[in-house]
């Protein structure tokens, strides 16, 4: 899927025709999330039965009025899931999964490279980031640098697992 990078006169950079979905609560915000997610792009690899073949990100706008004052205040939430990285000689990815593929590993590369840049401590870092050099760091510009917090949550594996407490 091809899509528009856009940014509109207040300099909020959004991706040309997706789809608003205003939601009033929790339970329907995460209706639009796993909507989102079943859409999707997965196929088989060598590596893995259902390896993902597209990143995906769902921003919340979470809009608050103040009743005392009707003072409106605006948050945005990028949550993000990334493809992960893929050894083209290990997954065997032939044709279009090697298409995807080789997006995927430009793409984490190209966040990797602004991520590098914002760090202050990086010699060099906080001079030119390059946010546009991808569609991906572009639509997440404004969550990776400015006035904004970052967390990260990665899984090591894909498998479900349950964890036993015991007693200490």
């Amino acid at each position: 899927m091809d899509l528009a990078i856009h940014e509109d006169a207040a300099g909020d950079v959004y991706v040309k025709d997706l789809v608003r979905v205003p939601v009033g609560n929790f339970e329907e915000a995460m209706r639009v999330v796993y909507d989102g997610l079943a859409l999707r792009a997965t196929h088989e690899t060598k590596m893995n039965d259902v390896s993902s073949r597209s990143h995906s990100v769902v921003t919340l706008i979470v809009n608050q009025t103040d009743k005392s004052t009707g003072t409106e205040t605006s948050a945005r939430l990028n949550l993000v899931d990334l493809a992960g990285s893929e050894r083209l000689k290990k997954s065997e990815s032939q044709g279009m999964r090697l298409k995807e593929a080789l997006f995927i590993n430009s793409s984490l590369t190209a966040l990797g490279k602004v991520v590098m840049a914002l760090d202050p401590h990086n010699r060099g870092g906080m001079g030119h980031v390059p946010y546009r050099d991808d569609k991906l760091t572009r639509v997440l510009q404004s969550s990776l640098g400015g006035n904004s917090y970052t967390a990260l949550v990665a899984t090591i594996h894909p498998a479900e697992v349950r964890w036993e407490c015991g007693g200490v």
